[in-house]
């Protein structure tokens, strides 16, 4: 690619961004990095196998480029896929609020005293010139989920591989799309791949024994979560999750905000790659240790109420508040999942849904029946035998051992 039109091409993408600069700096979006020798990622196998799954997930949906293991080697090399504050020691700060970790996001301690609010965030470490309030400003708060964090990722590195000056010219998008996902560990590509992620994710001079150092630290991080899950899993004979997969693995028990999105007080089972309400915990959910099933804490308190105002279904229908009761999950317009939770408010889960499902004959407990119009994907109702029922495809599917009531 020739200087001109490297530069003129990345003076689109920095005024876009506000960055006000025709060339990449020291500065670059991603160059505060937890890399290995620093810090240790204290998450667990189950937490690294459902975010590499999502980084699947993320890809298959993505129309464009699908080689999530070019991602995941990014997360793994940054922060060994740590998300949440408390899961990368020792440099780590809380950073802003997340509703995936209930609490902080972790923040970098690269750019100075955690007071100066100034580390990349998250598993990605996103990272400008500034404060947190600047990262978010220009990267947008999505990037205080999980999701949301991968999915700002994939257009990061899409617009550093167009706009690099090292990476081969691409007369169209597509070239530039065919050449990331043709990109594999040891291949043609590999060498020159980890020089444009030193240079322009983590800010390296090219050339510079930095710079080779920090290129056998994304190769070492790339290789790891290859080796950890195999070729067929990135590449082949595993099909990726769909999207909106947030849980694993099948059939594991977890608390609200605990390994899956949702009410701190309810119990969630994995179906399919989703987490569905199980039980509305009347004295709490017990948080197990890592690897161990959750589970509602005994007592003899009465059963939790929900009652959540203002709700609607996917197609605009009002909900009625008298229907509202806890756990029972509508598809928002904006195709996530929301769910009446024991605050009283519709959360939302960050479960995607809509989808061609409708689901007839559906009917909550108290017998007022549901409108197929009004169903949609992974919605859940308390229906026959104070069972959860959830919308899937054009039937309900029964939460196997759930409980509900209405209020």
């Amino acid at each position: 690619m020739n200087a001109e039109h490297f530069v003129c091409r990345w003076a689109l993408l920095t005024l876009a961004l506000g960055l006000g600069a025709c060339q990449p700096t020291e500065d670059t979006p991603e160059a505060d990095t937890a890399l290995a020798e620093q810090s240790q990622s204290q998450i667990s196998a189950t937490v690294m196998r459902q975010r590499s799954d999502l980084i699947k997930a993320v890809l298959a949906a993505e129309p464009r480029v699908d080689n999530p293991l070019l991602w995941a080697g990014i997360a793994n090399t940054e922060t060994g896929m740590a998300f949440c504050y408390g899961e990368l020691s020792p440099y780590e700060c809380p950073g802003p609020y997340s509703s995936d970790c209930n609490g902080p996001i972790v923040a970098g301690y690269w750019d100075g005293a955690c007071s100066a609010r100034a580390g990349g965030l998250g598993m990605f470490q996103f990272d400008y010139p500034g404060t947190y309030d600047d990262t978010l400003r220009v990267y947008g708060t999505g990037i205080l989920t999980v999701q949301g964090s991968i999915t700002r990722a994939v257009q990061y590195v899409i617009d550093m591989a167009w706009n690099s000056p090292y990476t081969p010219y691409f007369p169209t998008w597509q070239d530039n799309y065919n050449w990331l996902n043709n990109i594999r560990v040891g291949g043609p590509s590999w060498d020159l791949w980890l020089g444009v992620l030193a240079r322009h994710y983590n800010g390296k001079e090219w050339g510079t024994s930095e710079w080779a150092a920090v290129k056998a630290k994304y190769d070492a991080g790339t290789r790891a979560m290859l080796n950890l899950y195999g070729e067929s899993y990135w590449y082949g004979t595993t099909p990726p999750p769909p999207p909106g997969t947030t849980c694993s693995p099948e059939g594991g028990l977890f608390c609200g905000n605990n390994g899956v999105p949702g009410d701190s007080n309810t119990l969630y089972v994995c179906k399919g790659g989703v987490p569905v309400v199980k039980q509305v915990c009347a004295n709490g959910c017990n948080r197990a240790p890592a690897g161990q099933s959750d589970s509602c804490l005994s007592g003899s308190n009465p059963p939790k109420t929900c009652s959540c105002a203002n709700g609607a279904y996917k197609n605009g229908n009002p909900i009625p508040q008298s229907l509202t009761y806890c756990g029972f999950r509508t598809c928002g317009s904006d195709n996530n999942l929301y769910e009446c939770t024991t605050t009283n408010q519709w959360v939302n889960t960050g479960v995607a849904c809509g989808g061609s499902c409708s689901c007839a004959n559906g009917a909550h407990l108290n017998g007022t029946l549901i409108n197929a119009a009004d169903t949609s994907c992974h919605m859940e109702v308390c229906g026959g035998s104070n069972t959860f029922y959830e919308c899937l495809g054009t039937s309900w599917s029964a939460v196997s051992g759930s409980y509900c009531r209405m209020n």
